[in-house]
């Protein structure tokens, strides 16, 4: 796939290699890896509009093989970017995504502690609406809306994307039963420009239940430790029934993406800190564009956690 980017065509870097390095890597540490069923396309509207869906849908159903659709007019096209293609295959792709996080969400349920979603394409770019930054349906507030559904339970989002999630934010911006908390590269200079600021608390209801710590973009790893352990004060104090953390490892050093300076071993303190918060939680797979990278941080970061 390509993406244009500051007027040039490049070569798109969500690419299925970056998933399934992980999994190749997980499988020869003994993690077991189920395949998920599938779940009705009903729950994607607890988050997303009718016509949001219907219209991702029709544009992947219509577009040609090998093609791409880039938006013309924002507004009718619901893409907010153009580095986020409709293709034949990415909305049925994205249903899978959603399957996967409901699987994982039905697994803590029955009594697992922690379940890992992963997913292609990412999701917490995506909002009520709206795709863009590769995300086409937002994975982690489908979760939330799902696990919600059957319990009722107040929920925490610890996104550790290096790009903020304007489309979680969005979603739950006035709602006082989901904690939102991101830590990601200072939007006055990285996408997605439009959030991610500290000033963004939420509104209404939702006021004081969303968290910004903007970072700039050569933060390394006893600075991101130090912002991650006020990240999870914010969590604690609110006391969650579950914790999902939209994990892109696009923070790490050799990411071609993201620009934070974090190597191998920041992940294990990463995990180690953020299993620290008794609670059930969900990793979903967000950012992460360097294969070899995405294996090891995710490998130690899940290894540190359980």
């Amino acid at each position: 796939m390509k993406e244009l980017d500051n007027g040039e065509w490049i070569e798109n870097p969500e690419k299925p290699e970056r998933i399934e390095t992980i999994r190749s890597a997980l499988e020869e540490k003994g993690f077991v890896i189920n395949e998920p069923k599938d779940y009705h396309v009903s729950h994607v509207f607890a988050v997303h509009t009718s016509e949001y869906v219907e219209w991702l849908k029709q544009k992947s159903m219509t577009v040609s093989p090998k093609r791409e659709y880039f938006p013309e007019v924002f507004g009718y096209d619901k893409l907010f970017d153009t580095g986020t293609p409709v293709t034949t295959g990415c909305y049925i792709a994205s249903l899978a995504g959603v399957s996967t996080v409901l699987n994982c969400v039905d697994s803590l349920l029955d009594d697992e502690t922690v379940a890992y979603a992963l997913c292609r394409p990412p999701g917490h770019h995506a909002g009520v609406a709206t795709g863009g930054g590769y995300c086409y349906f937002n994975n982690a507030a489908i979760a939330t809306k799902y696990y919600q559904k059957h319990t009722r339970g107040f929920v925490a989002v610890l996104d550790l994307d290096f790009h903020h999630g304007n489309g979680t934010q969005e979603i739950f911006y006035y709602d006082d039963t989901v904690l939102y908390v991101s830590i990601h590269g200072d939007p006055r200079v990285f996408y997605p420009w439009i959030s991610g600021n500290s000033w963004e608390i939420g509104e209404d209801s939702g006021e004081g239940f969303n968290v910004n710590f903007p970072l700039d973009g050569d933060t390394e790893g006893p600075e991101y430790m130090r912002t991650l352990t006020k990240a999870l004060q914010e969590i604690n104090d609110f006391s969650p029934d579950l914790l999902v953390v939209s994990l892109g490892t696009d923070t790490h050093v050799a990411d071609g993406v993201g620009h934070f300076k974090l190597i191998d071993s920041d992940f294990s303190m990463m995990g180690k800190l953020v299993g620290e918060i008794e609670t059930p939680k969900l990793v979903i797979q967000e950012g992460g564009y360097n294969p070899q990278a995405n294996a090891v941080s995710v490998l130690n970061f899940l290894k540190a956690l359980k």
